[in-house]
């Protein structure tokens, strides 16, 4: 097990009792076992166009371990210790690995995590907390994260290994909070749909509204970028319609397919676009005209 403990630092200068500006939660080194970092890597699955990127890379071993169980696939890390990443780059070269590994002298804080598909973390708990937003800000949807030890709060694990040492790994997940409309064309008629999505990392709620008839969205799912949800709403002209939905969030679209089945009928599937708006229709007036009975609306 790595143990790289955080201190409280405080830096006062000799000459006066000014305190300089300074970083004061960091993670001093202590190597890892290689038998922990296989562990940590094998959970990740790795693949030939990953990227591997360890926050507070120390000796280096995460990286150049990941390169010597996968040949194709890139790594560097960063460390604040100068010394440590001389090192590190030194035993990439005598590997033959530095084409494909390198370190830089860096804060965790600062590093570029946009190219990353691995984020690896092996630090004090409370310095892994500060960079967790830090991560769900730079890093790809899809990206995977894994820490040994302890946990990122309250951002629950998508998978956890529990032999010996805990490893756990999150997948990044895409912003979808907000305001999302579509249309759709289904049995030759337009339906408009607009509803709104709450989100807690990769948990999310919502509902949605088609002409004025609101439910709410079932079984919702978000991994990475893939987003999936049910969605059971009367349609006028067709009645009680179950509608399954799978998409690929890229920014402000959601692109996939919807199984809808409408009552009596085969189930048919639709290419879906959705869109992010500023603002749902959702809570559009609705009046107080009661809706017909869905026997009544077919």
């Amino acid at each position: 097990m790595i143990t790289r403990l955080v201190t409280l630092v405080t830096i006062v200068t000799a000459s006066t009792s000014v305190p300089t500006p300074a970083q004061e939660r960091f993670s001093f080194f202590q190597a890892s076992t290689p038998e922990s970092v296989e562990r940590m890597l094998t959970l990740a699955g790795l693949r030939d166009d990953d990227v591997v990127v360890d926050l507070g890379s120390g000796n280096g071993l995460i990286p150049l371990t990941a390169a010597r169980m996968n040949p194709r696939l890139r790594g560097w890390g960063v460390d604040i210790d100068a010394k440590l990443v001389d090192e590190s780059n030194e035993q990439a070269r005598r590997e033959g690995l530095a084409g494909r590994v390198r370190f830089e002298h860096r804060n965790a804080f600062d590093a570029d995590l946009r190219d990353a598909t691995v984020i690896t973390m092996w630090l004090f708990p409370e310095l892994m907390r500060l960079l967790r937003p830090v991560i769900l800000e730079r890093a790809r949807p899809g990206t995977r994260v894994l820490t040994s030890t302890w946990d990122l709060g309250s951002w629950q694990p998508d998978e956890v290994s529990k032999d010996l040492t805990p490893i756990y790994m999150w997948i990044v997940p895409a912003r979808v909070a907000g305001a999302w409309d579509w249309d759709l064309t289904i049995a030759g008629k337009p339906f408009r749909y607009t509803s709104v999505l709450e989100q807690r990392f990769q948990v999310v709620e919502g509902v949605a509204r088609t002409g004025d008839r609101r439910e709410v969205l079932e079984g919702a799912t978000l991994r990475g970028e893939n987003i999936a949800f049910k969605l059971n709403v009367t349609l006028d002209g067709l009645g009680l319609t179950r509608h399954e939905f799978t998409g690929r969030v890229t920014g402000d679209e959601i692109v996939g397919t919807v199984q809808v089945t409408p009552p009596d009928q085969p189930a048919m599937t639709l290419p879906w676009r959705a869109r992010r708006v500023a603002r749902s229709d959702y809570f559009a007036p609705t009046g107080t005209a009661v809706p017909r009975k869905p026997e009544e609306s077919r």
